[in-house]
């Protein structure tokens, strides 16, 4: 699938091994911050990454074989931009270390740490992480808060860490795909899920913001079914045991409805699909009933109004293009 725009990959297939990791290592610079890394047999390295700016986030999928990455008080002298790195352990494990604490994530669990202060992470074998770098004025906690939350593992198995661990995992696997759209409003949502998270590691959960917590199942849960033409209001506030007029007063405070979600979602779904050549045996009904629209004629108004095209037109124009 033709890569999201904004959209940057590291692929080190074409580049002979010994030149391999030294090139993991300069993307991995570019993407977050400056880092020493180091491994036991550079020559044999293999290492991937996936980044993406995400309204006033950014994202990145990042993995490889065992290596030590180390955030040094030279590294941050030579750049610090001021961000934390909240972090989903998607396969293998890691130690990470900062302030004189360790945690020891295996997959699901999640963590954050400070890239303006000295940092480890351990990769003891083959791994992948999907982290979300976040600057610090968005996040919302006090210096003291950030200090206490730290290089503490957060276990992805049970509430909101589980929560949590679930949509960035199916963020990370949106963008291993190329379908993860740059749109703001996912970064609202991350953003203020990782919030939740993090304040319930101070307070009871009875005061964690219920309204941040049901707004993000409600996206979840609208992206795992947007291929059922039934999805509505009404079946998302069953689903999530609320009233419809609670949800629909959560959308309204992020300046959309859930009509207009789903419908920009199931467009972004459909136009991503007509512009991947590798889809372009499937006939255009096939692909618009696939997320949502079981008529093609509603479809094709719907995206030419969304697009200024016609799904024929786009998908000629693309693969003009």
């Amino acid at each position: 699938m033709s890569p999201t725009p904004g959209q940057v990959s590291f692929d080190p297939a074409e580049l002979a091994p010994q030149d391999r990791f030294e090139a993991w290592r300069h993307a991995v610079n570019t993407a977050f911050v400056p880092l020493d890394a180091s491994t036991e047999e550079p020559g044999r390295f293999n290492g991937e990454l996936t980044g993406l700016a995400l309204g006033s986030l950014s994202v990145a999928g990042v993995g490889g074989d065992a290596v030590t990455v180390r955030r040094s008080r030279q590294a941050i002298a030579a750049g610090d931009p001021g961000v934390f790195k909240f972090a989903l352990q998607v396969q293998g494990s890691s130690l990470t270390r900062q302030d004189g604490r360790e945690a020891l994530l295996s997959p699901g669990d999640l963590v954050i740490y400070d890239t303006r202060r000295p940092y480890d992470l351990v990769f003891g074998g083959p791994y992948r992480m999907f982290v979300v770098q976040i600057a610090v004025e968005h996040l919302g906690l006090s210096a003291d808060q950030a200090r206490a939350v730290v290089a503490q593992r957060i276990p992805g198995s049970a509430g909101l860490g589980a929560l949590t661990s679930s949509l960035l995992s199916s963020l990370d696997g949106q963008l291993q795909k190329g379908e993860m759209a740059p749109d703001p409003r996912a970064a609202s949502a991350v953003l203020q899920l990782v919030q939740a998270t993090l304040l319930s590691r101070f307070r009871p959960a009875a005061e964690v913001p219920t309204r941040d917590v049901v707004y993000l199942e409600a996206v979840r849960h609208i992206d795992d079914h947007l291929g059922d033409p039934d999805l509505g209001v009404g079946a998302v506030a069953r689903a999530l045991h609320v009233s419809v007029r609670y949800l629909q007063g959560i959308f309204a405070q992020e300046g959309t409805t859930i009509s207009e979600w789903i419908r920009q979602r199931r467009l972004e779904r459909c136009r991503m699909e007509l512009g991947d050549p590798s889809q372009a045996h499937r006939v255009i009904s096939a692909v618009a009933a696939r997320w949502g629209y079981p008529e093609a004629s509603s479809f094709s108004r719907a995206f030419k109004h969304e697009y200024g095209l016609s799904p024929g037109a786009f998908r000629r124009q693309v693969a003009g293009g």
